[in-house]
């Protein structure tokens, strides 16, 4: 039962009996149009027929102005005149009355002819076709039709229900005629050549159904091969294939519309699935570096806790060690739990409040903690006046420190020498302010420079932990860059010094 479910609503059997129900109408409608046409055909050629007898009248006795003052020995010879084996004859007046009828069979006038004619009739076991016989009101509307009715017939039941054709001339003047002539045959070699074409027309539909059936089905599988190997191709592609594609050129347009649609559509998984494993080794990493990074200051603080509790609290010297330690472990801590909730609040895209600001006052404004935290370097301001750029203000002074915080730590203490300017430049055809941060220091090695945006990421990781680094301050500079529709550029040469370059968009 469920395969012949799934066999019936198979595209294929579909198509196919979709096809065959066109082919049944078709073949139908062709054999309806055949056979009405055939039939008008055949009875236009019996009537030719009977009004070909009607030629063989005597008008000039049919001329009188009543019919019933024709001599019924001139009747008998006006309707022997039609006399046919397969015809009937009758004459009728003006109002609709018979007058007179020959059958096929009637015994002549002679006697001798009559026993012949008899005798024949008995071993050929003819029956006596009747006179059809209509009423007086259809006979008196046919004198009132106009012309001479040539082309007027119809099919007309008599009294041994079988079905004959009759015609009909007018007798007298065609306007007001004094009577009708009629003249009928039989239609059974009609109908049997109608029956006999039927059944031809009905063996050969079926013949053509079934070579129509064999040759669909073999036509719609090739057809729908393509098909098939689209689904095929599908159903085996697991995670590990994602890059497997399908053939778009299979001649036919609607499947290679689908395959590109598919092809699309792996390929956004593909890249979503690549987007997704990196995203998870990336927390994978960054879970793994927090732990690390949260567990040195803890074990160092647990470690002098415990020194503490040996007794190294009753030792002034050992006391203020034990304590300046943890302080200075806690504020590293303290200072690493902040740069996450940073970066997890900069992750969660938040709407940043934007306004028009001059850099240069942003720059000003914290420049005396600037050279607080350079101690001994010297640190240069290089500002071009009135550069208005669209940004939030306060995340941009955490940028300017963060990129001023890496470059004190990567420069000599004494030695060192730290450049801010601001200018205006051209990047990809667009004008934009240009915030730069440069310093003498001991550069970063090319290899590193497309990874020192990751988290917990070091270049050196001995000078970093030495001045408190965890490798987060570069993170958190390009995700308030990104969030300030900014772009961040980084140039560096070993034992040279490394350049920052942020672009913001000028202020309208």
């Amino acid at each position: 039962m469920l395969r012949r479910k799934l066999k019936i609503k198979s595209l294929k059997w579909q198509l196919l009996f979709r096809f065959l129900m066109i082919l049944i109408i078709l073949l139908g409608a062709m054999g309806i149009f055949q056979y009405i046409s055939m039939k008008e055909y055949l009875y236009r050629t019996k009537v030719q027929v009977l009004q070909q007898r009607f030629h063989n009248l005597d008008f000039g006795v049919l001329s009188k102005e009543n019919i019933k003052d024709i001599t019924e020995s001139d009747s008998k010879e006006i309707l022997k005149k039609l006399k046919d084996k397969n015809m009937s004859t009758a004459l009728i007046d003006k109002n609709g009355d018979l007058l007179l009828e020959i059958r096929n069979v009637d015994a002549p006038e002679d006697d001798n002819d009559r026993d012949e004619d008899f005798k024949e009739l008995f071993e050929k076991k003819i029956k006596a076709i009747p006179v059809p016989v209509l009423s007086k009101e259809h006979y008196m509307n046919l004198c009132n039709e106009k012309g001479n009715l040539e082309t007027i017939y119809e099919i007309v039941e008599d009294e041994n229900c079988n079905f004959q054709l009759v015609a009909w001339i007018k007798v007298g003047d065609l306007d007001l005629p004094s009577g009708l002539i009629q003249l009928s045959t039989p239609i059974e070699d009609i109908q049997a050549i109608l029956n006999q074409q039927v059944y031809v027309h009905t063996t050969l539909s079926m013949v053509i159904l079934i070579i129509g059936t064999l040759l669909g089905t073999t036509i719609f599988k090739r057809t729908l091969k393509p098909l098939y190997n689209i689904t095929n191709t599908v159903e085996g592609i697991n995670i590990t294939d994602l890059d497997k594609r399908l053939p778009e050129e299979n001649g036919q347009l609607e499947t290679d519309r689908l395959a590109k649609s598919f092809n699309i559509m792996l390929k956004r998984i593909e890249s979503s699935f690549q987007k997704e494993q990196y995203i998870k080794e990336k927390m994978r990493r960054f879970v793994s570096d927090a732990s690390h990074e949260l567990r040195t200051p803890l074990t160092s603080i647990h470690g002098f806790v415990e020194v503490l509790l040996r007794g190294a609290a009753k030792n002034q010297d050992q006391l203020n060690l034990a304590l300046n330690s943890i302080l200075m472990e806690s504020e590293r801590l303290a200072k690493l739990v902040n740069d996450l909730l940073v970066l997890t609040k900069l992750d969660q895209q938040l709407i940043v409040e934007m306004n028009t600001e001059n850099i240069n006052n942003v720059i000003e404004e914290i420049f005396p903690q600037l050279q607080i935290l350079c101690k001994n370097r010297k640190l240069k301001l290089e500002l071009k006046n009135n550069i208005m750029v669209y940004i939030n203000r306060n995340q941009i002074k955490q940028v300017i420190f963060n990129l001023t915080q890496n470059a004190v730590l990567h420069t000599d203490k004494n030695n060192g020498i730290i450049t801010i300017s601001t200018s205006i430049e051209s990047l990809k055809d667009e004008t934009f302010a240009v915030l730069k941060i440069i310093d003498n220091g001991t550069g970063i090695p090319k290899e590193h420079l497309s990874k020192i945006y990751d988290r917990f990421f070091r270049s050196d990781s001995h000078r970093s932990r030495e001045h408190g680094g965890y490798g987060l301050g570069l993170s958190i500079v390009k995700s308030i860059i990104d969030s300030n529709n900014g772009e961040i550029h980084v140039e560096s040469e070993l034992k040279v010094g490394t350049t920052f370059s942020v672009y913001f968009k000028l202020a309208k």
